[in-house]
């Protein structure tokens, strides 16, 4: 029987029929999706012959327990429940939204039905919980001796659970599921599974009201979220409204506020809060951040400081004071999460600049930038990256958290200078927004080569499952866009000899062209990658005559490139402990010359991209290059979305 199909014929009508106690499967979860029949044991004939024998989840069997009853309405508990508003079902359980709207608020069996067996739970909340996973920012904001205890006690007393408490479980497993190679299978199960526990999660939090809210609700809200934020189709409507009402109700629990405000708090209970408002924190602003709109917190809205650099284990309930942070080092986690907060507190302001409707002085400008840089350079020597040479030896757990702070920081300086590309064309006072947003854009190819490259079998990002940053990244797009706007606008400084500047105008354009291959690459996964693809194919072809280089038969580019300024364009004397260089990362860029014939048809828009680039929209940018073309070259062939081929 299919997972969700004992719902979807249930009554809808207003008078409810006598009660009715949900059967337990007895069928593990993989053959219930599958609609097989399952021989029940652990584990199942069918999932030794799959060879996905951990993910043979039982449902365990619910205590029982009293019906749970509320005086409210059952239209005054969804108006006031924390994702009231927010759309969380999905195609594996398209009739829950109306089965939750006709079950009485509360726990019951109905939730509790797909509950894995205690076995299977331990096995991923181990995986949740292990030293080197990276799960998101959600790791820190739970105490793992705190939570382990609460977990002991829910299977002792499973009656006894709170649907905070189911809600947060069920997040877990769903996050365990997405990101983690223990969970991992090739057959789409741990997909499945990932998303009808999200599901369940769900269901829990919408019955949650908000005057009910507590941290336990906030640790499972943000759970909930992080597997969202991992599905792009996610990014919308529903993520801001998520987002929103994770911080209105941690401001209405006063977490905005420092601790050392309320004397009625404990140093336990004061450091929690200090770590799940960093959370929030970093959530809301980097978010705000890929949306390009306003944070939902502003600067001035909190004086919360950053929690301590303390292990789990310096901390339990009772303590009557915190230790002393811990130096920072490899071994104290949440080290990381500090380094991050800090980093994504000075890009807050960055986002609060970039969104303001009035026009700011560039002294504001210089000032952000310094910030920038100034919390670039804070970032613990351990989680530096300095150069990709070590990298072979190091986790890859370390190496991505090294990758994220540095593309971080680059996506930052990128977008605060983007607004006054077009104004240092013309005003040398704003050169060194040119600058830092051609030596910030560079940078950011390198780490889009590089991860490219580490992500392919036997690099050190092949076997890795966790919260990464991937080659099609948005911010790797408008780096690209940044770099061929500079390259359109470009002049020789001189005629003569090559110069210095000429040098690497070439290393920009063999940076570009290698890019423009990962796009490719990556088209047939992503149809986003392969609409920048199309854009990088026009551009670079239409600049090789204007930069002189020869036609689309090229040797293998050396991504290489330098960013440190010690060629090209003027090195910033305020910029101090820029990236080294990473080893080189050759992509054979040979491509087949078919279409060249139709670059003379195509008709860009530099002004449509030099709006994207000051502030505007891909999409708006991409239809002025489809509606630029000349009939002849069929529409099809230049849409990757609308191609049959």
């Amino acid at each position: 029987m299919d997972i969700s199909s004992s719902h979807a014929n249930a009554p809808t009508g207003s008078k409810a029929g006598p009660a009715k106690r949900n059967r337990v499967p007895l069928s593990c979860a993989s053959c219930r999706v599958r609609k097989l029949r399952c021989d029940r044991h652990q584990p199942c004939h069918n999932c030794v012959m799959r060879g996905s024998s951990n993910l043979c989840l039982y449902a365990a069997r619910p205590r029982r327990r009293q019906k749970v009853t509320s005086s409210a309405p059952q239209s005054e508990s969804r108006a006031t429940s924390p994702l009231a508003t927010l759309s969380i079902q999905d195609d594996l359980h398209k009739d829950s939204s109306n089965h939750s709207q006709r079950t009485a608020p509360g726990l019951n069996d109905e939730l509790l039905a797909v509950m894995p067996s205690r076995s299977a739970a331990d096995r991923l909340i181990s995986a949740f919980f292990a030293p080197h996973s990276i799960v998101g920012p959600i790791r820190h904001s739970i105490h793992y001796p705190t939570f382990m205890k609460q977990y002991e006690e829910y299977w002792e007393n499973s009656s006894s659970a709170t649907l905070t408490w189911v809600a947060l479980l069920y997040s877990i497993f769903s996050v365990a599921m997405k990101f983690l190679p223990e969970a991992k299978d090739n057959s789409g199960m741990s997909e499945a599974l990932g998303k009808l526990y999200h599901n369940k999660s769900g269901q829990c939090l919408e019955r949650i009201k908000t005057n009910q809210t507590t941290l336990q609700t906030l640790q499972a809200m943000i759970a909930h979220g992080i597997f969202g934020f991992s599905h792009h189709e996610e990014w919308g409507a529903g993520l801001i409204t998520h987002i929103g009402s994770i911080v209105r109700l941690a401001m209405r629990l006063g977490l905005h506020r420092d601790p050392s405000h309320f004397s009625n708090l404990s140093p336990f209970e004061g450091e929690m809060r200090r770590r799940i408002w960093s959370t929030i924190d970093q959530i809301d602003c980097l978010s705000s951040f890929h949306l390009g709109i306003p944070t939902a917190v502003r600067s001035e809205d909190s004086d919360t400081e950053p929690p301590r650099n303390l292990l789990d284990s310096d901390m339990k309930e009772g303590m009557s004071e915190l230790p002393p942070s811990r130096p920072f080092s490899a071994s104290v986690p949440i080290g990381y999460l500090l380094a991050k907060l800090k980093l994504s507190r000075a890009m807050r302001r960055v986002v609060e600049f970039l969104n303001s409707v009035q026009r700011q002085p560039y002294e504001r400008v210089l000032q952000l930038d310094s910030d920038l840089m100034e919390a670039h350079r804070s970032i613990p020597p351990h989680l530096q990256l300095n150069n990709w040479h070590n990298a072979p030896n190091e986790s890859a757990y370390v190496m991505v958290q090294k990758v994220q702070l540095d593309t971080l920081y680059h996506q930052a300086v990128t977008a605060l200078h983007r607004k006054y590309l077009q104004e240092a064309r013309k005003d040398p006072t704003f050169a060194l927004s040119q600058q830092r947003s051609i030596d910030s854009s560079m940078t950011l190819l390198r780490h889009q080569a590089t991860i490219y490259r580490e992500a392919q079998p036997g690099g050190c990002f092949s076997d890795f499952h966790g919260y990464r940053i991937t080659p099609d990244s948005a911010n790797f797009s408008l780096a690209a866009m940044v770099l061929c706007l500079y390259l359109q606008y470009w002049t020789p400084t001189d005629q003569g000899a090559p110069s210095q500047t000429d040098a690497r105008v070439q290393e920009i354009f063999q940076a570009l062209v290698t890019s423009r291959q990962i796009w490719n690459n990556l088209a047939g996964e992503n149809s986003e990658a392969g609409k920048v693809g199309l854009v990088l194919d026009t551009m670079l072809e239409l600049l090789r005559p204007k930069l002189g280089f020869p036609d689309r038969l090229a040797p293998a580019v050396d991504v290489a490139v330098s960013v440190d300024g010690e060629r090209g364009l003027r090195q910033d004397p305020r910029q101090s402990g820029q990236s080294a260089p990473n080893p080189d990362v050759h992509l054979d860029t040979y491509e087949d010359g078919a279409n060249d014939s139709n670059m003379d048809m195509v008709d860009l828009d530099w002004d449509a991209w030099d709006s994207f680039v000051l502030a505007g929209d891909f999409e708006t940018a991409y239809e002025s290059l489809l509606l630029g073309q000349d009939l002849a070259f069929p529409i099809d062939e230049l849409d990757p979305s609308t191609s049959t081929g």
